[in-house]
């Protein structure tokens, strides 16, 4: 979100839709409005598309904001395992921290049934978001290609510029407000690395460690 912020005249609100809210589509709109900015974002994460709003048809959430109007720019995880240790490690040392922070980025023993289970969880949400998308036009990111380092922040804020449509003149390399607090490996990360690996040995996210 703070990369997108540095188009002109953009404005990002963060996870509007953590919490239930009565008609969350509305209240998008009114967000926006109250924003009174010229280009307005904002993160809608799918677990709360699919869990925590009162919606009757889940499914048809995005596709109805696209069809208010909004462009959907959806951002994914590619590796599963890493994804899931570096949801284990938020839970322990918070989530991505402010630059120039501090923050713990050492190993930690990580339960690999634990990973196993935060899998099943990204897969399903990952077929919910296809459910969601299906007919609905887009710009698909991930996070790995597109995001994960500051050589890739450029492109990535052209990219979405071209696709909302909006000049591109004049943008200077932009600075995340946030920086990642992980190794960049899994075995830098886990400090029982060999374990993970020998219980994802012979399945389908074997092929996600590094």
């Amino acid at each position: 979100m703070s990369l997108l912020e540095a188009l002109p005249g953009a404005h990002c609100d963060g996870e509007l839709l953590s919490a239930a809210v009565p008609f969350p589509r509305a209240f998008v709109h009114a967000c926006c409005a109250r924003s009174g900015s010229p280009v307005y974002g904002c993160k809608i994460l799918s677990y709360q598309v699919a869990n925590v709003q009162p919606l009757r048809r889940r499914a048809e959430f995005v596709r109805r904001l696209s069809e208010d109007g909004f462009k959907i720019i959806y951002l994914k995880r590619e590796n599963f395992v890493e994804h899931a240790v570096s949801q284990i490690r938020a839970r322990e040392f918070g989530f991505h921290r402010s630059a120039g922070s501090g923050g713990e980025n050492g190993k930690m023993v990580i339960d690999p049934l634990m990973v196993l289970d935060w899998i099943a969880k990204s897969e399903g949400s990952n077929r919910f978001e296809a459910a969601s998308l299906a007919g609905v036009p887009h710009l698909s990111l991930t996070y790995e290609q597109d995001v994960a380092f500051e050589h890739e922040h450029l492109p990535t804020v052209k990219k979405v510029a071209d696709f909302l449509g909006l000049p591109i003149g004049g943008i200077t390399p932009p600075k995340s407000a946030y920086r990642k607090i992980s190794p960049r490996t899994l075995s830098d990360s886990v400090a029982n690395y060999s374990e993970l690996v020998a219980t994802l040995a012979g399945t389908p996210y074997a092929r996600y460690l590094s």
